[in-house]
């Protein structure tokens, strides 16, 4: 691919992370720390088992949500296959009880048959039996009662709807509308939408559907206020089902609520379970970090260190009560935050005593099996061939030379998965890639042609590389700018980033600078690291804002993951490229850049040592020496134990056991 920049959305889409829908702020904020120290309480429906069919995922999903929003202190009341009356007294009830012990959150999920009439929302009860408009009315729950029985709490109130799946009555009330519709009046609320209004939500192929797995991925992320939640939910899901599925969320009072209050985490959840894996030197932790991220960035330590001899493995300071205190914290926050079933049976296993080991216990049997052969096939082709781009925490990218190592698998799993879905272009467009590693470009074509032309966002940026390359299909740069275009149209980062290569270069029509810096910045706000990266050289060499402006795109890009933007921020600093000379700051980064990629950026630091200044070397020297990885001189000078400092530092992290 090749890698620029990105754009401001059109006026056309909303502006929100692609979908989320800002309402007039009318009241003041919450406090975060008034809210973590009172009640938290939930009502999760999930209805399932209808009179009419099954919604199997409905009733996975509230088990999931009522089980994770437990381990966030959250006094949860789980109602599975709500009868009408059942379903109206569920809600009546749990308004009372949130009044009288005075709950300072409230939080309301449902999953199941909803629809809209006249612009009025019903969920549907599975004992329903609904032939007209009428009896949709007489059997059905309206949204306005929730509304309005939660609503007369002074709490900070959350409702959450994944409830959008299909019109189950299109074929006997052909005025019920698609989807949901945005309620008129949310004052005191925060909704968020599976989908936006008078779309369709897809119910998903594994135990949860795409909306709900993403909220399950991102709630126990530590110190994001619910916005920045919902905006990683927003990009998700967008992922998840190839720009289909975009969720949707109202408010009316800006809300300063945390899932999980404390510290944003420094480091991700790969570099987590990497450290933890290392610094505990347990052969069974490295095996799972292998098995998590086969591609990862220190699969390569990871297997040299699985090579030794397990005796040399001997599992460091986990005797130590205090020790292993942490330890047991440690896989748990990982484990929840990673949704990792293996890791949460290494948990059961590791501390049958431990304070969660019921949760643990519950949520294991929620989470797909690891093992393929129990795994549908839907989610082997997920598994096989999601684009690393596209990566979610459940599902994690893949290469394009890995899976051309499993094409064969790959393209059955996907080409049944066409055949169970095939109203669902996402796996069209898997199955494509899946065939394109194989060495099948002409099929490959044909499949990503049909994803396209269902609005497949990966379908229509890898239709638009097989136009600019020539490959299966004749040489044609302005059909592969319109396929790009269209593709960042449905708010696709990678659709945007070549949009932008291609108006930067001018093929494929005119030649446009000023779009294809907004195409950046708009990738860059996506969290697109490489997008920034850029911002940053433009800025460097004047083509875009000032030099002054360059480290702090750089220093962005290295948040966003992207090592060599930590590099180059401290060369900035190293430098005192238009700004002051920092080499505290330029060794910071250089550290943090060393967990950041697979090792390139070590090998680079290493070999050109020499290159930085004394000051920025006896900073990276002092900060090896206090975490215990540098015996040396304080002297500023590089050299053998330098070098084996900087790989113990990327082996074990800052703060080893």
């Amino acid at each position: 691919m090749n890698w620029l920049v990105v754009r401001l959305l059109p006026a056309r889409m909303p502006v929100l992370a692609c979908g989320l829908l800002l309402v007039a702020l009318c009241c003041g904020p919450a406090s975060a720390e008034g809210e973590a120290a009172g009640i938290r309480m939930a009502l999760v429906i999930g209805n399932s088992n209808y009179v009419s069919e099954k919604l199997p995922n409905a009733g996975n999903d509230a088990q999931s949500i009522a089980t994770t929003l437990q381990t966030l202190d959250f006094d949860v009341r789980l109602v599975l296959d709500a009868t009408r009356d059942r379903f109206i007294g569920e809600i009546e009830e749990f308004a009372d009880d949130t009044l009288r012990r005075n709950a300072s959150v409230v939080l309301v999920y449902y999953a199941g048959h909803g629809v809209q009439l006249a612009g009025k929302n019903y969920f549907i009860p599975v004992d329903a039996h609904i032939s007209d408009i009428d009896s949709l009315v007489a059997e059905s729950v309206q949204f306005d009662h929730l509304l309005n029985q939660v609503g007369k709490s002074s709490s900070f109130k959350m409702i959450f709807l994944d409830a959008c799946q299909n019109n189950p009555f299109q074929d006997r009330i052909g005025s019920v509308g698609v989807g949901l519709a945005p309620p008129p009046d949310v004052s005191g609320f925060l909704i968020g939408f599976a989908t936006q209004p008078g779309k369709v939500a897809y119910d998903g192929a594994g135990n949860n559907s795409p909306y709900t797995s993403a909220l399950l991925a991102n709630m126990h992320v530590p110190g994001q206020e619910v916005l920045s939640v919902l905006a990683e939910v927003n990009r998700h899901v967008r992922k998840d089902t190839g720009g289909a599925q975009v969720p949707y969320v109202q408010f009316s009072v800006k809300p300063e609520f945390y899932f999980l209050p404390g510290e944003k985490a420094d480091q991700d959840v790969e570099v987590r379970l990497w450290k933890l894996a290392a610094q505990q030197a347990d052969p069974e932790l490295i095996n799972l970090y292998v098995e998590r991220y086969p591609e990862g960035r220190f699969a390569g330590e990871a297997r040299t260190l699985l090579d030794k001899a397990e005796a040399d493995l001997a599992g460091r300071g986990t005797q130590d009560p205090e020790n292993r205190d942490r330890l047991e914290e440690e896989i748990w926050t990982n484990a929840l935050a990673s949704r990792n079933g293996s890791l949460l049976e290494y948990y059961i296993e590791r501390f049958p005593n431990g304070r969660n080991l019921e949760q643990a216990k519950e949520l294991v049997t929620q989470l797909a099996p690891g093992d393929e052969a129990n795994i549908s096939p839907a989610e082997l082709c997920r598994k096989y061939a999601t684009h690393p781009n596209d990566s979610t925490v459940i599902y994690r990218g893949v290469s394009l030379e890995r899976l051309a190592r499993n094409s064969a698998a790959a393209v059955k799993a996907c080409e049944e998965s066409v055949r169970t879905y095939p109203e669902d272009p996402h796996y069209k467009a898997l199955l494509a890639r899946a065939l394109a590693a194989g060495g099948d470009t002409d099929r490959a074509v044909d499949f990503y042609k049909q994803a396209a032309l269902a609005g497949n966002t990966r379908a229509l940026v890898s239709l638009g590389l097989f136009y600019e390359l020539g490959q299966s299909v004749p040489k044609n740069l302005v059909t592969a700018r319109a396929l790009f275009e269209e593709a960042y149209s449905h708010g696709s980062t990678d659709g945007a980033i070549n949009l932008a290569v291609s108006l930067y270069s001018g093929t494929g029509g005119e030649r446009d600078v000023p779009r294809a810096i907004a195409l950046l910045e708009f990738a860059s706000s996506e969290g697109a690291a490489r997008a920034t990266y850029n911002l940053g050289v433009f800025a460097k060499e004047g083509v875009n804002k000032s030099p002054e402006n360059a480290v702090a795109y750089f220093e962005l890009a290295a948040r966003q993951g992207y090592a060599e933007g930590a590099l180059a921020a401290a060369a900035i600093y190293d430098e005192g490229f238009h700004t002051e000379r920092a080499p505290q700051k330029a060794s910071e980064l250089l550290l943090s850049a060393l967990t950041s990629d697979n090792g390139e950026i070590l090998s680079k630091l290493a070999a050109d040592a020499d290159s930085w200044s004394r000051e920025t070397i006896l900073s990276l020297q002092s900060q090896m020496k206090t975490a215990g990885y540098y015996e040396g001189t304080l002297d500023g000078v590089p050299g053998p134990q330098f070098n084996r400092g900087l790989e113990l530092w990327r082996l074990y992290g800052g703060s080893p056991s």
